[in-house]
């Protein structure tokens, strides 16, 4: 009989890394670390200019290369961000209240609010 070369379900969605022995021999291993690209808090699109790299890789990198040196950089989009400000800017001038606010965009919004007040 044909041996089957097929690949447990569990094993085919890990990531597969090749690592040579002391003794010089290639093995397979499995991980289940995937990389994956940065997402918006509020709107799960994938951020821009954050880039799609191994921890150590982006450490060794300066912090401004890192992620968008803007407010809320590296974790909302700018469309996210552009509502949180908008959302902020109303609550402010009195034309919103905090609790008109969606949920998502009041986690952003409310310490903003909180650090004008002091």
């Amino acid at each position: 009989m044909a041996e089957c070369n097929m690949v447990d379900r569990g094993t085919r969605v890990k990531k597969k890394t090749f690592k040579k022995t002391p003794s010089g021999k290639n093995v397979k291993h499995y991980s289940r670390f995937k990389r994956t690209a940065a997402t918006c808090a509020i709107e799960g699109v994938k951020l821009s200019g954050t880039g799609n790299q191994i921890k150590s890789a982006s450490r060794k990198k300066a912090k401004t290369t890192r992620r968008p040196s803007v407010k809320f950089g590296g974790v909302l989009s700018s469309k996210a961000r552009k509502e949180v400000w908008e959302n902020y800017a109303l609550v402010k001038s009195g034309k919103k209240e905090l609790a008109q606010v969606t949920e998502k965009v009041k986690r952003y919004v409310a310490p903003q609010i909180e650090k004008v007040n002091k």
